[in-house]
C-alpha cells in the first residue's frame, strides 16, 4: 500500500496570483495551483496568518472533488495560541500552532533537536514555525513555498542529510 505524501505550506503566496484589468491589480486564487496540490499529494496542509476571508475563498473555490484533501489553518486558528500580555514570553504562537497542526495530522517531528553548535558542544534547538524542515522527521512530508503560483518543493532538511 502506498504511503500517504503530505503537502505543508505556511503561507498562501504560492496558491495566489495577481491579475490587472483595465489597470485595476487585483490578487486572486490560483486554482491551477491549488489542482496541481490535490493531484501530487493526499493531504494539502496550509496554515498561515491570512485571514479568515482568504481560506473560505479558497476553500468555496476548490473543485467538490479535491477539497476533502485540504486541511486549512487560518488566522482564527493561530489566534487561540496566543498568551496573555502580562504572560507573554518571545514565543512566537505560531510554533505551537503548527506543533498542534502537526500533531493532528499526524507528522512525525521534534520539538527539541540536538545539534553541534560552532563550538562543537551539543546545544538544544527548539521547534519553531518557520524552521520547521529541520524538525520533521516523517518521509511523507514535502514543504512547499513560493509566490504567483510558482510551487516550490523540498523535503524537510533533517531528511535530506
Amino acid at each position: 500500500m502506498p504511503t500517504e505524501r503530505i503537502a505543508i505550506l505556511t503561507s498562501t503566496a504560492p496558491l495566489r496570483k495577481t491579475t490587472t484589468h483595465h489597470g485595476v491589480t487585483k490578487q486572486r486564487l490560483n486554482l491551477d495551483a491549488c489542482i496541481e496540490l490535490a493531484n501530487r499529494f493526499d493531504v494539502v496542509i496550509i496554515g498561515s496568518l491570512s485571514a479568515d476571508e482568504v481560506y473560505e475563498h479558497i476553500e468555496r473555490n476548490i473543485p467538490p472533488q479535491f477539497r476533502p484533501k485540504f486541511r486549512l489553518y487560518p488566522r482564527s486558528f493561530f489566534h487561540r495560541f496566543r498568551t496573555d500580555e502580562v504572560l507573554r514570553t518571545t514565543d512566537d504562537p505560531r510554533n505551537a500552532a503548527w506543533e498542534q497542526i502537526l500533531k493532528e495530522n499526524g507528522v512525525r517531528f521534534e520539538v527539541l533537536r540536538s545539534v553541534i553548535g560552532a563550538d562543537f558542544r551539543h546545544t538544544q534547538k527548539k521547534f519553531t514555525w518557520d524552521t520547521m524542515t529541520d524538525f520533521i522527521m516523517d518521509r511523507r512530508v514535502t514543504l512547499v513555498s513560493g509566490s504567483e503560483g510558482q510551487l516550490f518543493c523540498d523535503a524537510p532538511a533533517t531528511l535530506q542529510r
